[in-house]
Order: C-alpha cells, then sequence, then structure tokens
C-alpha cells in the first residue's frame, strides 16, 4: 500500500503551506492532519477527497510517476488506499493526463461509507462482485453483480456491501475528481 500520508505531506510541501494553514481552510484538526502525514491516522474516502480537492488534484496526480505514458497497467503495480471504513481504492491507471479516473473498490463485508461522498463530474460504477445498497441524495437502490449505476458526482452518494463476503466495484469518474 502507499503511503498517502507521506504524499499529502509533499503536496503540502511543494505549495509552501504550513499545516495550521491547511487545517484552517479544510476545517481539520492540525492534530488530525499531523497524525496523517506520519502514517499514525488513516483518512475515510470523504476525507480524501475534500483534502484532494482543496489542494487541487486528484489520486493519479498524487500518485503519477511521470513515466511514459503506459498502454497496459499491472494488476501489481496499482496504488492502493485503505480507509477505515474497510473499503480500498486501487487507482486502475495512474496517468495524470487521462480524461477518466478508473477505480477498484474492495468492500469487506458488510462495509459502508461512513458518509456519504460527492465530487465533480459523473461516475459510472459497475458491481464486479456481491451485492450492494446505493444510495443517491434521498433514494436507495440495489445492485445485483453485473448490475450498474451512472450519475452526476455531485449528488451526494454511499455504498454499502450487503453481503457475508468481499464485494467488488469498478468506478469510472470523468472528469478525474477523486
Amino acid at each position: 500500500m502507499e503511503d498517502i500520508g507521506a504524499r499529502l505531506r509533499d503536496l503540502r510541501k511543494s505549495r509552501k503551506l504550513s499545516i495550521r494553514k491547511v487545517a484552517e481552510a479544510t476545517g481539520f484538526s492540525v492534530s488530525f492532519l499531523s497524525k496523517l502525514e506520519t502514517g499514525k491516522s488513516s483518512i475515510t474516502i470523504k476525507n480524501l477527497i475534500k483534502l484532494l480537492s482543496f489542494y487541487g488534484v486528484t489520486l493519479a496526480d498524487v500518485f503519477s510517476q511521470q513515466a511514459p505514458r503506459k498502454i497496459t497497467h499491472r494488476r501489481e503495480d496499482r496504488r492502493k488506499i485503505d480507509s477505515p471504513e474497510d473499503v480500498t481504492l486501487e487507482l486502475l491507471v495512474d496517468d495524470p493526463d487521462a480524461q477518466m479516473e478508473a477505480l477498484l473498490g474492495t468492500f469487506k463485508p458488510h462495509a459502508r461509507y461512513r458518509d456519504s461522498i460527492k465530487h465533480g463530474g459523473e461516475e459510472f460504477a459497475l458491481a464486479v462482485k456481491g451485492e450492494f445498497r446505493f444510495e443517491l441524495g434521498k433514494e436507495a437502490h440495489h445492485l445485483r453483480e453485473g448490475d450498474c449505476a451512472y450519475f452526476r458526482g455531485e449528488e451526494p452518494h454511499a455504498w454499502e456491501n450487503l453481503t457475508d463476503g468481499e464485494g467488488v466495484l469498478l468506478m469510472v469518474i470523468t472528469p478525474p475528481s477523486v
């Protein structure tokens, strides 16, 4: 797993911002940001999106290795982010010039987002494995394996794995905004 905290620290420092300035601008505590940057705390998906938005970057921007553009992307090379919500996000394509952001979300049994999230653009999600409750605004939908959803990312949304086994979602966001 990549150290997201170290990447966020590098982003902050490259912008010549103090932790206090970032805390004031985002509403996070100085203590939380410090623990996050040193790997002593994890971050929810919603809060990660909030921080990335503050810095004006996407996951692909953060994890890009500035290598020549790749056509194929190996499973073992994927960047992974674990959240305290028992959800792991894998960045499938780490090209900062990509016009879409492809993520694989692996949910442990009965894992769910703590809070609804929202981001820019549009999102497509496919239930690859398991069954999910998908909340979009005030509506709830049930997706079985093979079902998909397409929606505007700025609408608050959340996912919950309804099964006793691992659930997997393929998510594609355009333009990249997570």
